[in-house]
């Protein structure tokens, strides 16, 4: 477990070269749980700072407002539009930025590498970071945090932006995980140790 992660963090500057999937999953799954714990905290405070306005608008406002309590369980509801009572979004973005560029910085050099090892480009691992940006370049414009106020013409040009970007990370994954080529390719010599190699090259024991 511990040997993929300290091979990948020593290569973090190496795009050149294959890794097989034994040395690139363990690593690339370590670093999403990480990204994902580091996104809640990105996004509690904001969470937080709206369940504290919208207690106070019920306290204030007990006519439109219904608090239901039981065991393990809390929640308001709020009559009416009151877009002042939703989470700052402008406050959220910035943090989840950081995150998304601290996570794509530690493992872009290791999906490039095990793209190298299918006999693929590592430019094949662009569209999923295009297609996020944008969608992260539209968000603060499509719930207000623009200067402007919000711009909800963008709605259907995120839905689609979306659908992209699944659709391309979907099939990165894909590469992502399938079997590198047999023997050297063009970006370098099979990084499959001997022993593995050489049941990988074994034809299928025949049916009796």
């Amino acid at each position: 477990m511990f040997k993929p992660i300290t091979h990948n963090l020593a290569r973090l500057a190496r795009f050149s070269g294959r890794d097989t999937r034994e040395t690139f999953w363990p690593y690339a799954l370590t670093l999403f749980v990480l990204a994902m714990a580091a996104s809640a905290l990105a996004v509690m405070p904001a969470v937080l700072g709206a369940m504290a306005k919208m207690q106070r608008f019920a306290a204030e406002h007990p006519d439109q407002a219904t608090i239901r309590q039981g065991p393990g369980s809390y929640s308001i509801q709020i009559q009416g539009s009151h877009p002042e009572l939703m989470p700052d979004m402008g406050g959220i973005l910035p943090g989840l930025a950081i995150v998304l560029l601290v996570f794509v910085a530690l493992v872009a050099a290791a999906v490039v590498r095990r793209l190298h090892d299918r006999g693929k480009s590592g430019a094949w691992a662009l569209p999923p970071l295009i297609f996020l940006v944008i969608g992260m370049m539209l968000m603060p414009r499509l719930f207000g945090t623009a200067p402007d106020g919000p711009d909800l013409s963008l709605l259907p040009l995120l839905f689609v932006n979306n659908l992209l970007y699944l659709a391309s990370l979907g099939w990165l994954m894909v590469l992502l995980a399938g079997d590198g080529t047999v023997g050297p390719n063009r970006h370098g010599e099979d990084p499959t140790p001997p022993e593995a190699r050489q049941r990988r090259r074994l034809p299928p024991r025949p049916r009796d």
